[in-house]
């Protein structure tokens, strides 16, 4: 089982792999050094609860989600399917009401081509 300075590390990983950011990006973020964001990623330290707060924040969440997160005695298995299903929420929150709108209708007109184009290989 693993630490919970080993658990929010990962947490912290898979949340900066999915925004896209390098540990260098993160960290200045957060006012720290990329190479501490590595040390908070393996596990080797842990992060100060103001550094959690920094986190959660770019993070689009809360210190105590993130730590409740690595609290839980549940396994977490991320497919990727899953994390390009968290990366493209990240980004779709990040939209304004309008964009929103747009994308959730390309995705519907995206949707109906493939059910088409599905429909004329099965006739």
């Amino acid at each position: 089982m693993a630490s919970l300075s080993e658990a929010i590390g990962a947490i912290i990983k898979r949340k900066r792999s999915r925004d896209r950011l390098t540990q260098n990006d993160l960290g200045a973020k957060v006012g720290v050094s990329g190479s501490y964001i590595s040390a908070v990623e393996a596990g080797n330290t842990s992060p100060r609860i103001a550094e959690v707060e920094g986190l959660a924040q770019v993070f689009r969440t809360t210190a105590l989600e993130m730590i409740s997160e690595a609290a839980s005695t549940e396994t977490k298995i991320y497919s990727d399917s899953r994390r390009e299903q968290e990366a493209l929420l990240s980004i779709f929150t990040t939209l304004s009401p309008d964009r929103r709108q747009q994308v959730y209708e390309f995705v519907l007109f995206q949707r109906d081509l493939q059910d088409r184009n599905d429909d004329k290989r099965n006739n």
